[in-house]
């Protein structure tokens, strides 16, 4: 039986994999690692328990509170390494997810010879300054397997010289992950009773002035919809906050949740501002509309298909009049939902 590895670290990580994970354990030798690099429970461990993942067979626990992403990175790749001799793991393949500092184990492991997949590969907003678009770049062109969301990532990666023949169309992983709750959220009224407030980009919390114009905006759509503002505590972005002296308002601050908890308030949420790649795609699935207050975004396809806004300080009107507008929403860019049967099946065949 052949074997593959999965090496996995942050909370996106494991809701994407989730489907995955379980189908590997079917039909192959699996090994799944936790690089840890997320170590908080409510960003690790309430999401295997929840999601019905196995525990992982090792947890190289890089990370920690104030341990930045080179201490991150320079741990990943000695522990690697060194699990790997250790417990001789010779994998036929291994599998990265996403754009998190855990696929930079991707750079040492091909050159120790080694086969790569990277499932969400094909991504580019094309701002250097996110770590993202880096350490996605470099998984990308150290990887065998490209597994891309939609045709539009398969043509960035050609014009990056990647052969089409390592490229395959899947669909996104999050439609399944998410159909399970979705089904029974869906019985429930939606409340509109709230604006969600998620900001935890460097790009975003380590500039002042960035932030005075989020905050400001986030206190001028409560006013404008007469909805309470609840903002999820990130740590290091409210650091930054109170660093700045920023006036918060009346914008409340509440803790993260557990998966299914957070997809019922983001239904809930009358709209959701948010900086995170991921929530440019869950809440389309909940009909949430997303203001993204970022300079560029890897999901353009998110924008185009009325699903999010992009925002900056001189547009908050017209942000306003989207979120009033009536024009649906078109989820077929996010796929039918059978991202993981499509996934086994490639590497059935090719390995």
């Amino acid at each position: 039986m052949k074997t593959i590895v999965t090496i996995v670290g942050i909370r996106p990580d494991f809701i994407r994999m989730a489907e995955i994970f379980k189908k590997l354990d079917k039909n192959f030798n699996h090994i799944l690692i936790h690089t840890g690099q997320h170590f908080d429970k409510n960003l690790s461990s309430i999401y295997f328990d929840q999601l019905g993942i196995r525990q992982p067979d090792y947890n190289l626990q890089i990370g920690g509170p104030n341990k930045e992403h080179y201490h991150q990175s320079a741990e990943l790749f000695v522990k690697i390494i060194d699990l790997f001799k250790s417990k001789n793991i010779n994998p036929d393949i291994i599998l990265f997810l996403g754009d998190s500092n855990s696929v930079m184990a991707a750079s040492v492991l091909k050159k120790e010879g080694y086969k790569i997949g990277h499932i969400e590969a094909g991504m580019r907003s094309g701002d250097k300054r996110m770590l993202e678009e880096i350490n996605r770049t470099i998984c990308d062109h150290c990887s065998d397997y490209l597994f891309v969301y939609h045709k539009n990532y398969k043509h960035k990666l050609l014009k990056e010289n990647i052969s089409k023949d390592k490229i395959f169309v899947v669909g996104n992983t999050i439609v399944e992950s998410c159909s399970h709750f979705i089904e029974k959220i869906f019985e429930k009224e939606k409340l509109n009773s709230h604006i969600l407030l998620d900001i935890h980009r460097p790009e975003n919390f380590k500039y002042v002035e960035r932030m005075e114009w989020i905050i400001n905006y986030a206190t001028k759509a409560s006013n404008k919809f007469n909805k309470p503002v609840k903002m999820l505590n990130f740590k290091r972005t409210l650091n930054y906050i109170n660093q700045y002296n920023i006036d918060m308002s009346n914008i409340e601050v509440i803790e993260l949740m557990d998966y299914g908890t957070y997809l019922q308030f983001v239904y809930d949420s009358i709209f959701i501002i948010s900086d995170s790649g991921t929530a440019q795609e869950e809440p389309a699935l909940l009909n949430t509309k997303v203001i993204v207050p970022r300079d560029f975004t890897e999901r353009p396809e998110s924008i185009i298909n009325n699903c999010s806004f992009m925002l900056n300080k001189n547009n908050f009107n017209e942000s306003f009049k989207w979120i009033n507008a009536k024009k649906k929403m078109n989820l077929s860019w996010l796929g039918n939902g059978k991202t993981s049967d499509k996934v086994i099946e490639v590497l059935q065949n090719k390995l």
